[in-house]
């Protein structure tokens, strides 16, 4: 299960130095100039009805740059006051506020009530997040069809924990049929969007020959670009992936060593590409 990031997302604003340099796979490239998120100008903007900014403002108090500590009473104003004004990425938010219980106290239907808000205006990243709460029985009563649904929608909507998430279910067979082959499928995309659990799925499958014909040295390709895009905080999932990654080098010849390297460069080349953001537009997980 991947499903709800256990951190906000801070946009990359700005000369800040407090700022994080980490990126986290639903970071999206922004345009220099794009007023919505120049640091100097987000309150004017805000006071202005501009809700880009509004949410924008609330990912700063919630990360606390710029501030002592974070402070997510005052996030949490600011993502309400953007929900007011119809934005699904702030009601987005304001679930992640009360699945992680950061403010408030935590409440998993309170998450899927303003979810399904984020949802119903097409918020991909919600929909994935409410296949999350039916998958493990948060707020609602567990259910693997609706699981398999709302990650669907949510994949079909382009978010790539939700296809990372139509892959698990395949390969476990919940919801649907076990098939590795659809599973393989899902995680292929998933990876493309930089989704560094599918990258470790896809190599566990293409060393163990599932779905596709064993092949060593790009499973162990898969492993080593994996590790170039967890997240720092992802201490469990980095340690897991590289012990797989060493376990299995050990096994490759010198040949099959220099063509995984040579794989590797290769997939990093391809998902950086596809990574590639589109125009901005209302909907985008990352503003």
């Amino acid at each position: 299960m991947r499903a709800i990031l256990l951190t906000l997302l801070l946009l990359p604003l700005g000369p800040l130095p407090a700022m994080a340099q980490e990126q986290e796979e639903s970071f999206t490239e922004i345009v220099p100039g794009d007023p919505a998120v120049d640091p100097n100008t987000l309150i004017a903007r805000a006071m202005r009805g501009d809700v880009r900014a509004m949410n924008n403002i609330g990912l700063l108090f919630a990360k606390g740059v710029g501030i002592k500590a974070p402070d997510y009473q005052e996030a949490m104003r600011w993502w309400k006051e953007a929900a007011k004004h119809g934005y699904p990425l702030a009601m987005n938010n304001i679930g992640l506020m009360y699945i992680n219980g950061q403010g408030v106290e935590r409440d998993a239907k309170k998450a899927h009530a303003w979810w399904q808000r984020a949802a119903d205006l097409g918020n991909a990243w919600a929909m994935n997040n409410i296949g999350d709460l039916y998958e493990n029985g948060q707020g609602v009563a567990q259910d693997w069809d609706q699981a398999l649904a709302w990650y669907q929608r949510g994949a079909e909507g382009g978010d790539g924990l939700a296809m990372y998430n139509m892959g698990s279910l395949n390969e476990r067979g919940k919801g649907t049929a076990q098939n590795d082959q659809e599973a393989l499928r899902w995680y292929s995309r998933a990876a493309d969007r930089g989704i560094a659990y599918a990258m470790h799925a896809i190599g566990k499958l293409m060393e163990q020959g599932r779905g596709t014909p064993a092949d060593l040295p790009e499973a162990h390709a898969w492993y080593a670009v994996a590790a170039d895009y967890y997240l720092a905080v992802e201490k469990e999932e980095i340690a897991q992936n590289e012990q797989a990654r060493a376990q299995l080098e050990v096994r490759l010849t010198a040949d099959e060593r220099i063509r995984a390297q040579s794989v590797a460069v290769g997939l990093k080349t391809r998902i950086e590409s596809k990574r590639k953001p589109p125009a901005l537009n209302p909907d985008e997980r990352s503003t």
